[in-house]
């Protein structure tokens, strides 16, 4: 697979009949949905777009230039990784990630409302570390402790139950990109496995699942991402492999 990220005049890849992703390799919000279609086992294309330097095309699948946007009919889209994985969930019921209760869906959905705090923590720490205040760290913390309990609280490998759902894959993305953190020098930011042992447990768990593992990125990777970004020439094309060819060794001259 390609993990070139299409910018302003390239030209729209073939349609195949597969349901399309258009995302970008290093985004928290389109892992969820790539994570969603990994786990449902649901066939399709992945396109990665150049989030600075955006495809004219990509404004007919997301109305802003956002991603992830799923192609779900050629030329038909819906955006937003929320409504994305809440319709794949219900469009392809064989293997599903939410529960059946309602009450649990909504505690679902709440906490991922609560943990928002430390996602955005995480983004001023990692892209606008002069806007860092203390409280920042703190409600990080406060988010990473909110999760811990629930996991200990539920008693179960993952949020979901035995196996991960829609919760778990919804927050995973950002817990990959936390362990960036102190690379990127913000050590106050570090998961202390001595204060954090159940959830960086579960961290390892989530890491084994097929759905993840074949995606997820290590911490070295985002961290040098974000380094980039932060020059202002954001690497998003720094995994690809397309365009690099194997050339013969000159023979030398005698």
């Amino acid at each position: 697979m390609s993990e070139k990220h299409l910018q302003t005049g390239d030209d729209l890849p073939s349609y195949s009949g597969k349901l399309r992703l258009f995302a970008m390799r290093f985004c928290p919000y389109a892992e969820r949905s790539v994570l969603v279609l990994n786990a449902k086992k649901i066939p399709y294309d992945l396109v990665f777009i150049n989030l600075d330097h955006k495809p004219e095309w990509v404004f007919n699948f997301s109305p802003k230039g956002t991603v992830p946007a799923l192609e779900y009919e050629q030329g038909k889209a819906i955006f937003d990784s929320n409504i994305i994985n809440v319709y794949l969930d219900e469009k392809y019921p064989e293997v599903s990630l939410q529960s059946s209760d309602p009450l649990r869906r909504a505690q679902d959905k709440m906490l991922v409302e609560q943990f928002a705090g430390a996602q955005s923590a995480y983004y001023t720490a990692a892209f606008n570390a002069q806007a860092l205040q203390p409280n920042m760290a703190e409600n990080y913390h406060k988010g990473l402790e909110l999760l811990q309990k629930e996991i200990e609280a539920r008693g179960t490998k993952f949020l979901h139950g035995d196996e991960p759902g829609l919760v778990d894959y919804t927050i995973w993305p950002f817990l990959e990109r936390f362990e960036a953190l102190p690379l990127l020098g913000k050590t106050e930011f570090a998961i202390d496995k001595s204060k954090y042992e159940v959830l960086t447990n579960y961290m390892g768990s989530m890491r084994s699942v097929p759905a993840v593992k074949s995606y997820a990125l290590a911490a070295d990777t985002h961290a040098k991402f974000t380094e980039s970004r932060i020059k202002g020439d954001a690497n998003y094309n720094m995994l690809d492999s397309s365009a690099v060819c194997c050339m013969r060794p000159r023979k030398k001259k005698e």
